[in-house]
């Protein structure tokens, strides 16, 4: 298989119903009310990967956003293309890790795994330059090629139940916030704090830019309570649901595999009623396309057992399957994600 990983193509684009990525499956639906603990990783030398790696602090993400204001943007992502193979030369463990995450998405085929591996640590540099333009504050509407499925934000925005959109670390997931400022929509975005106080406070800076608000959970107590307050005004809210904090994990099957997932989003249902979307936005050859899938219907007065939320978050996570698998070369996690039951 040819790797497009520079024009930012799927896996499957250029190859149709052959995609190596192999056909779609139905899942099946899981009431495991386990809580979730991500399996770490040992690789090479006993060394055990949990956490980001040391390159992602403030003044290295400062130098990229630097960069990114100096440069032409060709010569950015070519620029963050040579470091990302270098990296992917050098950290066979990081390696590794990716490559087992994204082995139950391929359905088991290693050598499909070994090309989207090596795929993704390219795509994930043209990311990095894409986002360090955005966070920059130069203009990043030349780099979107359409949005489907706006007719189901606007429906979900008619209810006046307030709008929860839901997506995972697919493509780049910061760029559906201008996308929906374009359209005069104004976005709060849920946050976790990143790996230093400061490079909390650069991201946040650079969303507020944009006229975006972040609501950062992290460990006050009353931050749920502003969601909830802020859905109810009928307004749209982001969040991820992949990879999420252990207070708010749950074990759901993705691809037939345990998998942690944020039961976040059932339990804003259940508080507000709020109508849920899920969305993503991958890179394509001819630039990001923006992706709202139909809401998901779910009882509200049914969400009062944990194990109705749980099945809620599974059908939430469910809806991802499809894209997961064209896209399983931009399914950026560098720590392991799937679950020991």
């Amino acid at each position: 298989m040819k790797s497009n990983s520079i024009s930012g193509t799927s896996v499957a684009e250029d190859k149709g119903k052959d995609s190596v990525v192999g056909e779609i499956k139905p899942d099946v639906p899981v009431n495991s009310t386990t809580e979730s603990v991500v399996r770490p990783v040992r690789l090479g030398r006993g060394h055990l990967i949990t956490g980001p790696s040391a390159l992602y602090r403030a003044e290295f993400w400062r130098l990229g956003v630097f960069m990114a204001r100096r440069l032409p943007h060709f010569i950015l992502g070519r620029t963050a293309s040579n470091l990302a193979k270098l990296y992917w030369l050098g950290c066979p463990n990081r390696r590794r890790v990716v490559f087992e995450n994204l082995l139950p998405v391929v359905h088991g085929d290693r050598l499909a795994a070994r090309v989207a591996t090596r795929e993704l640590f390219q795509q994930f540099a043209l990311k990095l330059a894409d986002l360090w333009r955005y966070e920059s504050g130069l203009s990043i509407y030349n780099l979107f090629r359409n949005l489907t499925g706006w007719e189901h934000f606007q429906a979900a925005q008619a209810k006046k139940r307030g709008v929860l959109l839901l997506t995972i670390h697919l493509g780049n997931w910061e760029f559906g916030a201008p996308l929906l400022t374009e359209r005069g929509v104004k976005l709060q975005v849920i946050t976790s704090p990143e790996p230093q106080a400061r490079l909390t406070e650069i991201r946040q800076a650079a969303r507020d830019r944009w006229g975006i608000e972040t609501l950062a959970l992290g460990d006050n107590p009353f931050a749920s309570i502003e969601v909830i307050r802020r859905l109810e005004a009928n307004d749209a809210v982001a969040l991820l649901m992949d990879r999420p904090a252990a207070p708010t994990a749950v074990t759901v099957k993705l691809f037939g595999q345990p998998f942690p997932a944020s039961i976040a989003a059932a339990e804003l249902a259940r508080a507000s009623g709020c109508a849920l979307l899920p969305v993503y936005l991958p890179r394509t050859s001819h630039g990001y396309s923006g992706h709202i899938l139909p809401e998901i219907a779910y009882d509200r007065r049914a969400l009062g057992t944990r194990e109705a939320r749980i099945q809620l978050t599974h059908e939430i996570m469910s809806a991802f399957e499809p894209a997961l698998r064209l896209y399983v070369n931009q399914w950026y996690h560098f720590v392991p994600v799937w679950s020991q039951a």
